[in-house]
């Protein structure tokens, strides 16, 4: 920290930490930051474990050190600097540092040498609840004068300015019933709700919602991703590796638009499905941080079929060869026609060139294709026609097609990948045919024949018993 040092309390003290102002201009009866002091006393009055508190402690020590940093800097006169838009900062400042767009959090990550970036899950985590419990406990003291730390940002609101004028000099002063409306309107209302929002991660309104997405055809899907190149496309083999990674994964459209050149190793030719908010994310923008997105999977391997797996080879070389921007400040394989990641272009726009594709590749009707149909192919396929060894009937348990898939359980599945009406069409047009060929009168035999086979596999099995035990 810059302005600030944190200490351990002394044994006597009711709290497990202080805060310390460096201002050399501050005496030393007033260095202890009191705010900070009462939040270390409420978190021991609430039975924290000693690392417990102390993860909050340096968090929140860190996010008085950029307010505190924030009332001393001057920014330029377009820039709305309220307690709001400070704190509402913070979440670039962390996630961004220096290369935030967010003024307020780029000149703070400046001035602050912030080098390191924060990732996803910690500031979702302990950051965030650390930081909403201190605002929580301030707003609530109450001593009748502002507070130092919090009060510059009231310069420009003329209501304040006699209240700041009056303790200006005192550094540990604390906030009044108006600095309590101020972080009230910051505080999220709800429990749910977050002071720093996150990227979505999971849409559990949409897994309710029937399906509207048709499975790609099996008959044309290798069709689609073996077609010529267009003369003039500039994006079309990474088109054709998006296509065949989706057709041999199974892969969501969101987890596969995201993977980076570490989730691919092509000694073992493995791909990973891994979460964007479980690792730090640099070279993005605070907009395309917002558009990440994940459902989560219980496996990061894929389980690549064929021939799929060998199209998607062939052509991620191809497209890492002639079509990849490895200039980039980001890693993420897919890149849009610029540069950028592509999980950050238009949806609409990635439909629209999946049909095109669709439609060259003999596909009539395409009313609910999208990239998102070859999953359910996927699925259907293993489900339902994947040839097993071994086994007489077609299709993998739907146990397996389950982590293959990446759901955690067995309804998701079902969801995804039913059972294809075509082969029920197959097995009630086998047996119409059985009954027709043999007339009104086979029914008279079908329970017949039935316990006939259930008695021959219970001698089959005594057999093989008994030549065991021999």
């Amino acid at each position: 920290m810059k302005n600030f040092i944190l200490v351990e309390a002394p044994h006597t003290s009711e709290a497990h930490y202080l805060l310390l102002h460096l201002d050399p201009c501050i005496a030393d009866k007033d260095r202890e930051f009191r705010p900070f002091t009462h939040y270390t006393i409420w978190l021991a009055r609430r039975g924290y474990a000693y690392n417990t508190a102390k993860l909050y402690a340096e968090h929140v020590g860190r996010f008085i050190d950029y307010v505190y940093e924030a009332s001393k800097t001057q920014f330029p006169p377009d820039v709305e600097v309220t307690i709001e838009t400070i704190i509402y900062s913070y979440q670039a400042y962390l996630l961004f540092g220096k290369n935030a767009t967010n003024p307020i959090a780029h000149k703070l990550a400046e001035s602050l040498g912030k080098e390191t970036l924060t990732s996803h899950n910690s500031l979702s985590q302990t950051i965030e609840v650390s930081i909403r419990w201190f605002l929580q406990v301030l707003e609530k003291k109450d001593n009748g004068i502002l507070d130092h730390l919090f009060s510059p940002f009231y310069l420009n609101r003329s209501e304040y300015r006699s209240q700041f004028e009056i303790s200006a000099q005192m550094a540990n002063s604390w906030l009044a019933a108006v600095m309590r409306n101020a972080l009230s309107s910051v505080l999220p209302k709800r429990r749910k709700d977050k002071l720093f929002p996150q990227a979505k991660r999971r849409d559990r309104k949409n897994d309710k919602q029937a399906y509207k997405t048709t499975a790609y055809p099996i008959e044309l899907s290798v069709d689609l991703i073996r077609q010529a190149k267009p003369p003039k496309s500039k994006t079309f083999y990474r088109d054709m590796t998006f296509y065949a990674l989706l057709a041999a994964t199974g892969a969501r459209t969101s987890e596969a638009l995201q993977i980076r050149i570490t989730d691919i190793n092509s000694d073992k030719f493995e791909v990973f499905l891994r979460d964007p908010f479980a690792r730090k994310t640099t070279g993005i923008t605070e907009a395309e941080y917002k558009l990440l997105s994940w459902k989560g999977r219980e496996t990061e391997l894929t389980f690549m079929i064929e021939p799929f797996a060998s199209i998607f080879w062939e052509s991620l070389e191809k497209y890492l060869t002639l079509e990849y921007n490895s200039s980039v400040t980001h890693d993420f394989v897919f890149q849009d026609y610029n540069g950028r990641p592509f999980f950050a272009s238009d949806r609409s726009s990635r439909d629209k060139t999946f049909k095109q594709y669709a439609k060259k590749a003999g596909l009539l009707e395409l009313s609910g294709i999208s990239p998102h149909s070859l999953r359910h192919m996927y699925g259907t396929y293993t489900l339902n026609y994947m040839p097993v060894p071994g086994q007489s009937i077609p299709g993998l348990p739907i146990t397996y097609v389950k982590i293959l898939m990446g759901h955690s359980n067995v309804t998701s599945t079902m969801k995804y990948a039913k059972h294809d009406t075509d082969m029920i069409d197959a097995y009630i047009q086998h047996a119409n045919q059985y009954v027709t060929q043999r007339g009104e009168d086979s029914f008279n035999t079908i329970r017949e024949n039935y316990h006939t086979r259930q008695l021959e596999i219970l001698r089959q099995e005594a057999r093989r018993i008994n030549g065991t035990q021999a």
